[in-house]
């Protein structure tokens, strides 16, 4: 019996090894039926509020103390109480000046009252605010105007229009980031 030598042997094994590949043959897509769905519970939405981050963009804020949506009157009455503990904690602050709560409380208001007006049919909507309008800076007027546009459901969006205890009228536009 002769013997082959071992380099031979694999000079001779590797281009078979080669030619032959791994065994498996290439196959195409195989169809599986449709992809998995997954359904989320998921809660009501609770409504926006936006306050002042420290480099001058607004922030949306989750309504928390609401199980349905709240409607433009509550969020804009909570967004005049000014951010909340967690949201002071995180650096959020609000440039629109808190109402007279002591003539609320001899009120016996819970919250100042916001009388929303317009119904989504191209009219503004109109936000009548217990604080006057006229030295509202321009982050304040774009605070309400975001957290009154979060809270409708209208396409397109319908103009703000702010009006304040002092009788002035002005428009506002949900603007995120300031202008540089």
């Amino acid at each position: 019996m002769t013997r082959v030598p071992k380099t031979v042997a694999a000079a001779l094994t590797v281009p078979l090894l080669l030619a032959t590949g791994c065994g498996i043959a290439t196959t195409g897509v195989v169809e599986s039926g449709r992809a998995g769905t997954v359904k989320l519970a998921t809660a009501p939405d609770p409504g926006l509020l936006y306050f002042i981050a420290p480099d001058g963009a607004l922030v949306p804020v989750p309504v928390t103390d609401r199980t349905q949506r709240p409607d433009v009157g509550f969020t804009i009455g909570m967004l005049l109480e000014g951010p909340g503990e967690a949201a002071r904690e995180a650096g959020l602050t609000t440039e629109i000046p808190v109402p007279d709560v002591k003539y609320w409380d001899r009120m016996g208001v819970a919250r100042p009252p916001v009388t929303p007006d317009g119904d989504g049919d191209g009219k503004p909507l109109r936000v009548v605010l217990p604080v006057p309008v006229g030295p509202l800076s321009g982050p304040a007027r774009r605070q309400l105007a975001c957290t009154a546009l979060a809270a409708v459901r209208t396409s397109p969006p319908p103009e703000i229009l702010l009006i304040g205890s002092d009788g002035k009228e002005q428009t506002a536009a949900c603007e995120v980031r300031p202008d540089r």
